[in-house]
């Protein structure tokens, strides 16, 4: 009984969750500027990104779409990580050809000397040379993906670059009559939470 009782006053403290936002805050004076107005005076101006823009630019030059969206401080970010999966890369083909040509040299039963010891057995050199190729094509995947998330950022970036966060955000919460629809089509009574972005 219990049970049911919290899953009903659950269900009606969150059955409509309202987001509204003034039609009067927002003046769109110029289709890519919204001027964000008070109750006398403006506010402060926010520019609206493209988009477009910013993909294009990040996709040609990594960092640059967050330049343009005025992130200047993920520019550093973006080079380091694709900086490090570069590394990565270059250090694991080398090792990778180091392993690769001492194990075709332990192969090759007619070479008199190899690169590698005798004590080091064939069967770790190829599993050396199977790891560092693993690691190699890793830190390709590392350096598409951390290419590829560096294109959507300055996308989402450029899409938000307009959103209020201002101090003026509130939550209300108020009493509200629900009507229910169905067999009995009774009213009941709960909560709305209103998110008011002014």
């Amino acid at each position: 009984m219990k049970r049911i009782i919290l899953t009903q006053i659950f269900f009606l403290l969150f059955i409509q969750i309202g987001f509204s936002q003034s039609d009067s805050v927002f003046n769109k004076s110029n289709k890519d500027t919204i001027i964000l107005t008070g109750k006398e005076t403006p506010v402060y101006s926010v520019k609206k990104k493209k988009t477009g823009r910013a993909a294009l630019f990040s996709a040609i030059l990594p960092g640059a779409g967050q330049v343009y969206n005025g992130k200047y401080w993920k520019v550093p970010i973006v080079y380091s990580a694709l900086g490090t999966a570069a590394f990565l890369f270059q250090f694991n083909n080398k090792q990778y050809h180091r392993f690769l040509t001492g194990y075709q040299q332990r192969i090759d039963t007619t070479l008199a000397e190899t690169i590698f010891s005798e004590d080091i057995a064939t069967d770790v050199l190829e599993q050396y040379k199977n790891s560092t190729r693993r690691n190699r094509d890793l830190s390709v995947v590392i350096f598409l993906a951390v290419y590829g998330l560096n294109i959507i950022d300055a996308t989402v970036d450029a899409e938000l670059s307009d959103f209020d966060v201002s101090d003026d955000l509130s939550l209300k919460i108020s009493p509200e009559i629900i009507p229910l629809y169905g067999k009995y089509k009774k009213n009941t009574i709960g909560l709305t939470l209103c998110f008011n972005f002014k």
